[in-house]
Protein backbone atom coordinates (compact mmCIF):
# COMPACT_ATOMS: atom_id res chain seq x y z
CA UNK A 1 0.00 0.00 0.00
CA UNK A 2 1.30 3.46 -0.87
CA UNK A 3 2.24 5.92 1.85
CA UNK A 4 -0.42 8.38 0.67
CA UNK A 5 -3.14 5.74 1.03
CA UNK A 6 -1.92 4.82 4.51
CA UNK A 7 -1.96 8.49 5.51
CA UNK A 8 -5.53 8.88 4.24
CA UNK A 9 -6.63 5.83 6.23
CA UNK A 10 -5.00 7.15 9.40
CA UNK A 11 -6.62 10.57 8.96
CA UNK A 12 -9.99 8.95 8.34
CA UNK A 13 -9.64 6.85 11.50
CA UNK A 14 -8.74 9.91 13.58
CA UNK A 15 -11.73 11.80 12.22
CA UNK A 16 -14.04 8.87 12.99
CA UNK A 17 -12.73 8.49 16.55
CA UNK A 18 -13.08 12.23 17.13
CA UNK A 19 -16.62 12.23 15.78
CA UNK A 20 -17.58 9.35 18.08
CA UNK A 21 -16.03 11.09 21.09
CA UNK A 22 -17.92 14.27 20.25
CA UNK A 23 -21.17 12.32 19.94
CA UNK A 24 -20.82 10.64 23.31
CA UNK A 25 -20.16 13.92 25.05
CA UNK A 26 -22.89 15.88 23.26
CA UNK A 27 -25.70 15.22 25.75
CA UNK A 28 -26.55 18.79 26.66
CA UNK A 29 -30.34 18.54 27.06
CA UNK A 30 -32.98 15.93 27.80
CA UNK A 31 -33.87 15.92 24.10
CA UNK A 32 -30.42 14.47 23.35
CA UNK A 33 -31.38 11.30 25.21
CA UNK A 34 -33.78 10.31 22.44
CA UNK A 35 -31.16 8.30 20.53
CA UNK A 36 -28.46 8.01 23.20
CA UNK A 37 -27.07 4.96 25.00
CA UNK A 38 -28.55 5.28 28.49
CA UNK A 39 -27.39 3.37 31.56
CA UNK A 40 -29.89 2.48 34.29
CA UNK A 41 -30.10 0.23 37.32
CA UNK A 42 -32.11 -2.85 36.40
CA UNK A 43 -35.79 -3.04 37.50
CA UNK A 44 -35.85 0.48 38.93
CA UNK A 45 -38.21 3.31 38.01
CA UNK A 46 -35.28 4.81 36.10
CA UNK A 47 -35.22 1.69 33.94
CA UNK A 48 -38.99 1.86 33.41
CA UNK A 49 -38.95 5.60 32.69
CA UNK A 50 -36.27 5.32 30.02
CA UNK A 51 -38.00 2.37 28.36
CA UNK A 52 -41.32 4.25 28.31
CA UNK A 53 -40.07 7.69 27.27
CA UNK A 54 -37.09 7.05 24.98
CA UNK A 55 -38.12 4.17 22.71
CA UNK A 56 -35.37 4.94 20.19
CA UNK A 57 -32.61 5.03 22.80
CA UNK A 58 -30.37 2.07 23.58
CA UNK A 59 -30.92 1.04 27.19
CA UNK A 60 -28.11 -0.69 29.09
CA UNK A 61 -29.41 -2.07 32.40
CA UNK A 62 -26.91 -2.85 35.19
CA UNK A 63 -27.31 -4.72 38.51
CA UNK A 64 -26.18 -1.64 40.49
CA UNK A 65 -26.22 2.09 39.90
CA UNK A 66 -22.46 2.14 40.46
CA UNK A 67 -22.03 -0.21 37.49
CA UNK A 68 -23.91 2.23 35.27
CA UNK A 69 -21.71 5.07 36.51
CA UNK A 70 -18.56 3.10 35.67
CA UNK A 71 -19.94 2.56 32.16
CA UNK A 72 -20.51 6.31 31.87
CA UNK A 73 -16.98 7.06 33.02
CA UNK A 74 -15.44 4.66 30.51
CA UNK A 75 -17.63 5.85 27.66
CA UNK A 76 -19.78 2.74 27.26
CA UNK A 77 -22.96 4.75 27.83
CA UNK A 78 -23.76 8.39 27.12
CA UNK A 79 -25.85 9.11 30.20
CA UNK A 80 -27.24 7.51 33.36
CA UNK A 81 -30.80 8.04 34.65
CA UNK A 82 -31.09 7.48 38.41
CA UNK A 83 -32.61 8.96 41.57
CA UNK A 84 -31.44 12.46 42.46
CA UNK A 85 -29.65 11.89 45.79
CA UNK A 86 -27.62 8.85 44.72
CA UNK A 87 -26.88 10.84 41.55
CA UNK A 88 -25.53 13.70 43.64
CA UNK A 89 -23.28 11.30 45.58
CA UNK A 90 -22.00 9.68 42.36
CA UNK A 91 -21.19 13.12 40.94
CA UNK A 92 -19.45 14.13 44.16
CA UNK A 93 -17.27 11.01 44.13
CA UNK A 94 -16.46 11.04 40.40
CA UNK A 95 -14.78 14.08 38.88
CA UNK A 96 -16.04 15.00 35.44
CA UNK A 97 -19.65 13.98 35.93
CA UNK A 98 -22.54 16.45 36.16
CA UNK A 99 -26.29 16.32 36.65
CA UNK A 100 -28.14 17.53 33.58
CA UNK A 101 -31.16 19.80 33.87
CA UNK A 102 -34.18 19.32 36.09
CA UNK A 103 -35.97 16.35 37.62
CA UNK A 104 -37.50 13.96 35.11
CA UNK A 105 -40.09 12.78 37.66
CA UNK A 106 -41.31 13.31 41.21
CA UNK A 107 -41.71 10.14 43.27
CA UNK A 108 -42.29 8.84 46.79
CA UNK A 109 -40.30 6.08 48.46
CA UNK A 110 -42.25 3.51 50.46
CA UNK A 111 -41.71 0.28 52.39
CA UNK A 112 -42.94 -2.84 50.59
CA UNK A 113 -44.89 -5.63 52.33
CA UNK A 114 -46.61 -8.80 51.21
CA UNK A 115 -50.20 -8.19 50.14
CA UNK A 116 -52.39 -8.10 53.24
CA UNK A 117 -49.42 -8.03 55.64
CA UNK A 118 -50.17 -7.16 59.26
CA UNK A 119 -46.97 -5.10 59.34
CA UNK A 120 -48.15 -2.40 56.92
CA UNK A 121 -50.42 -0.65 59.43
CA UNK A 122 -47.89 -1.17 62.22
CA UNK A 123 -45.14 0.53 60.21
CA UNK A 124 -47.47 3.36 59.17
CA UNK A 125 -48.26 4.10 62.80
CA UNK A 126 -44.56 4.09 63.60
CA UNK A 127 -43.82 6.47 60.70
CA UNK A 128 -46.47 8.86 62.01
CA UNK A 129 -44.86 8.76 65.47
CA UNK A 130 -41.37 9.35 64.05
CA UNK A 131 -42.64 12.40 62.14
CA UNK A 132 -44.40 13.78 65.18
CA UNK A 133 -41.51 13.32 67.61
CA UNK A 134 -38.86 14.72 65.23
CA UNK A 135 -36.90 11.50 64.73
CA UNK A 136 -37.56 11.36 60.98
CA UNK A 137 -36.42 14.96 60.62
CA UNK A 138 -33.26 14.21 62.61
CA UNK A 139 -32.46 11.22 60.36
CA UNK A 140 -32.99 13.46 57.34
CA UNK A 141 -30.76 16.10 58.89
CA UNK A 142 -27.91 13.63 59.35
CA UNK A 143 -28.01 11.74 56.05
CA UNK A 144 -29.50 14.21 53.58
CA UNK A 145 -28.55 17.74 54.60
CA UNK A 146 -25.41 16.39 56.33
CA UNK A 147 -25.72 18.90 59.13
CA UNK A 148 -22.42 18.68 61.06
CA UNK A 149 -24.34 19.13 64.31
CA UNK A 150 -26.68 16.20 63.61
CA UNK A 151 -26.12 12.77 65.12
CA UNK A 152 -26.65 9.32 63.62
CA UNK A 153 -29.66 7.54 65.08
CA UNK A 154 -28.94 5.15 67.95
CA UNK A 155 -31.46 3.16 69.96
CA UNK A 156 -32.51 4.88 73.18
CA UNK A 157 -31.06 3.42 76.37
CA UNK A 158 -33.10 0.51 77.67
CA UNK A 159 -34.72 -0.30 74.31
CA UNK A 160 -35.76 -3.95 74.00
CA UNK A 161 -37.19 -6.01 71.15
CA UNK A 162 -39.60 -8.47 72.80
CA UNK A 163 -41.47 -9.26 69.58
CA UNK A 164 -38.56 -10.97 67.83
CA UNK A 165 -36.86 -10.23 64.52
CA UNK A 166 -38.09 -8.90 61.17
CA UNK A 167 -36.12 -9.54 58.00
CA UNK A 168 -35.58 -6.59 55.69
CA UNK A 169 -34.63 -7.01 52.04
CA UNK A 170 -32.49 -4.24 50.61
CA UNK A 171 -29.95 -3.49 47.89
CA UNK A 172 -26.97 -1.76 49.43
CA UNK A 173 -25.55 0.27 46.58
CA UNK A 174 -27.72 3.34 46.94
CA UNK A 175 -25.95 6.01 48.97
CA UNK A 176 -27.16 7.76 51.12
CA UNK A 177 -30.10 5.39 51.67
CA UNK A 178 -28.33 2.03 51.99
CA UNK A 179 -24.67 1.36 51.34
CA UNK A 180 -21.68 -0.39 52.86
CA UNK A 181 -19.47 1.42 55.33
CA UNK A 182 -16.69 -0.64 56.85
CA UNK A 183 -18.44 -3.85 55.84
CA UNK A 184 -21.72 -2.83 57.49
CA UNK A 185 -24.86 -1.60 55.71
CA UNK A 186 -25.70 1.93 56.84
CA UNK A 187 -27.72 4.86 55.59
CA UNK A 188 -30.98 6.78 55.85
CA UNK A 189 -33.18 3.70 55.39
CA UNK A 190 -31.18 1.71 57.93
CA UNK A 191 -31.58 4.39 60.60
CA UNK A 192 -35.26 4.72 59.72
CA UNK A 193 -35.99 1.01 60.04
CA UNK A 194 -34.02 0.73 63.28
CA UNK A 195 -36.09 3.58 64.72
CA UNK A 196 -39.27 1.82 63.59
CA UNK A 197 -38.07 -1.47 65.06
CA UNK A 198 -37.34 0.20 68.38
CA UNK A 199 -40.88 1.61 68.47
CA UNK A 200 -42.69 -1.62 67.63
CA UNK A 201 -40.40 -3.96 69.57
CA UNK A 202 -38.66 -5.80 66.73
CA UNK A 203 -34.99 -6.28 65.99
CA UNK A 204 -34.21 -5.81 62.30
CA UNK A 205 -32.12 -8.27 60.28
CA UNK A 206 -30.91 -6.72 57.01
CA UNK A 207 -30.49 -9.02 54.00
CA UNK A 208 -28.70 -7.64 50.94
CA UNK A 209 -29.74 -8.69 47.44
CA UNK A 210 -30.23 -7.41 43.89
CA UNK A 211 -32.87 -4.70 43.74
CA UNK A 212 -35.01 -6.71 41.35
CA UNK A 213 -35.13 -9.62 43.81
CA UNK A 214 -36.66 -7.64 46.67
CA UNK A 215 -40.33 -7.75 45.66
CA UNK A 216 -40.23 -11.49 44.82
CA UNK A 217 -38.60 -12.15 48.22
CA UNK A 218 -41.32 -10.10 49.93
CA UNK A 219 -44.04 -11.95 48.02
CA UNK A 220 -42.71 -15.39 48.98
CA UNK A 221 -42.06 -14.49 52.62
CA UNK A 222 -38.30 -14.88 52.42
CA UNK A 223 -38.14 -11.38 53.91
CA UNK A 224 -40.82 -9.58 55.90
CA UNK A 225 -40.52 -6.31 54.03
CA UNK A 226 -38.42 -4.46 51.48
CA UNK A 227 -36.79 -1.12 52.15
CA UNK A 228 -34.39 0.11 49.49
CA UNK A 229 -35.26 3.56 48.22
CA UNK A 230 -38.18 1.89 46.42
CA UNK A 231 -40.64 4.15 44.62
CA UNK A 232 -44.34 3.55 45.18
CA UNK A 233 -45.93 2.76 41.81
CA UNK A 234 -49.28 1.35 40.76
CA UNK A 235 -47.51 -1.42 38.86
CA UNK A 236 -45.69 -2.54 42.01
CA UNK A 237 -48.93 -2.34 44.01
CA UNK A 238 -50.15 -5.32 42.00
CA UNK A 239 -47.56 -7.45 43.81
CA UNK A 240 -46.97 -5.78 47.19
CA UNK A 241 -48.54 -3.37 49.65
CA UNK A 242 -46.72 -0.15 50.45
CA UNK A 243 -46.43 1.94 53.58
CA UNK A 244 -47.19 5.61 53.34
CA UNK A 245 -44.50 7.56 51.53
CA UNK A 246 -41.56 8.52 53.70
CA UNK A 247 -39.32 10.42 51.25
CA UNK A 248 -39.91 12.56 48.16
CA UNK A 249 -37.44 12.09 45.34
CA UNK A 250 -37.10 12.25 41.54
CA UNK A 251 -35.12 10.92 38.62
CA UNK A 252 -32.26 12.94 37.10
CA UNK A 253 -29.75 12.44 34.31
CA UNK A 254 -25.97 12.20 34.84
CA UNK A 255 -23.63 12.95 31.93
CA UNK A 256 -19.96 13.61 31.41
CA UNK A 257 -19.31 17.30 31.91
Amino acid sequence: MKKASILILILASVLLITACADDTDSITSIDDLATAVIGVQRDTTGHIFVDDNFPDATVDAFPEGADAIMALLNGSVDAVVIDNLPAARFVFHNEGLVILGDYLTTEQYGIAFALGSEYTALFNEALDTLRDNGTLAAIYDYWITENPDASRYVSPAGTTHPNGTLRMGTSAGFEPFEFFEGGVIVGFDVCLVNAIGDLIGYEIEIINMDFGAIIPHVQTGQVDFGLAGMTITEERREFVDFSQGYFTTGLVTIVRG
